[in-house]
């Protein structure tokens, strides 16, 4: 039962109805026996100040942030970790009693959930779709993997042009190059690639029926393709990719590991799953997704 002690934490988007954050973190709360509970909160743009302002006076220990508020809620923090200062962007929220600390934990979550395929991103080029705050937190977590190659793919081209400066710039890159989405010369890219990563919300629920990548016939079983939408599970991207006989991955993972990244912050603690549990989660969010 909820006490004077309980601490609340929750996710703050807009929309933020479909959000599988409350599920993730109340199964971590009661698998780590936290005296806490986690709550999702609609948040339009117009009232993010008031919300942050708020929710520090109120004294709730941390909050998540999801779209479209990851980098207006810069600004209004006092603390930032030295990731959101370099990526300008912050999913996680930590209520101090000197002030509001920002982090972000997708960098963290990208990494560990393709721990297993990191040969593909090894000394690699990786194939980018999207060059938004996604986008930036995957191609920090790929320099600090280890590639060495970008090519960023983008329906906007003077924002994947801003994207690969900071690459070069920034991430140390050896070679950054930018096509759009329908560029003839993508599938020179991909047949020279290890990795595809779409970075978009294309193919994200209700837009199931879209993709980030019009043509697979450079795909092969030589490929690693990692889809950070996970709503729906099988993604259009996902789906052709898979014909083509090449190793495929959701976003699910990702969620998972950054939530749990998320807690860690909060708590100050260690914590970790095991992967017999990471399956039983894996399918318990994917039922959820289905309700």
């Amino acid at each position: 039962m909820p006490n004077a002690r309980t601490k609340l934490f929750g996710v703050i988007g807009d929309p933020v109805g479909h959000s599988l954050s409350p599920v993730l973190h109340n199964y971590f709360l009661k698998k780590y026996k936290l005296n806490a509970f986690y709550f999702a909160f609609r948040v339009v743009p117009a009232n993010l100040e008031a919300c942050v302002r708020g929710a520090w006076a109120m004294g709730l220990a941390g909050l998540n942030v999801t779209l479209p508020h990851k980098e207006k809620v810069v600004e209004l923090v006092k603390f930032r970790s030295p990731e959101v200062n370099l990526l300008g962007v912050a999913n996680t929220l930590s209520m101090r009693e000197e002030g509001v600390a920002a982090f972000v934990t997708d960098p963290a979550g990208f990494m560990a959930s393709v721990q297993p395929m990191q040969t593909h991103f090894r000394e690699s080029r990786v194939v980018l779709f999207g060059a938004g705050g996604s986008a930036r937190s995957v191609a920090y977590a790929l320099s600090k993997m280890g590639t060495r190659e970008l090519t960023i793919v983008n329906r906007t081209y003077d924002r994947a042009l801003q994207l690969s400066r900071f690459c070069t710039e920034q991430l140390g890159f050896r070679k950054v190059s930018v096509l759009g989405m329908r560029d003839p010369g993508l599938n020179d890219h991909i047949l020279g690639a290890q990795a595809l990563v779409n970075a978009t919300s294309i193919g994200m629920s209700p837009y199931v029926d879209y993709t980030p990548l019009y043509d697979f016939s450079a795909v092969s079983q030589n490929h690693f393709v990692y889809d950070l939408v996970y709503n729906p599970v099988w993604t259009v991207f996902l789906r052709e990719a898979k014909k083509k006989g090449a190793k495929v991955q959701n976003g699910l993972d990702m969620l998972i590991y950054q939530g749990l990244e998320s807690l860690q912050i909060w708590m100050n603690e260690t914590y970790s799953i095991a992967r017999n549990e990471l399956n039983a989660l894996r399918i318990q969010l994917s039922t959820e997704l289905q309700t």
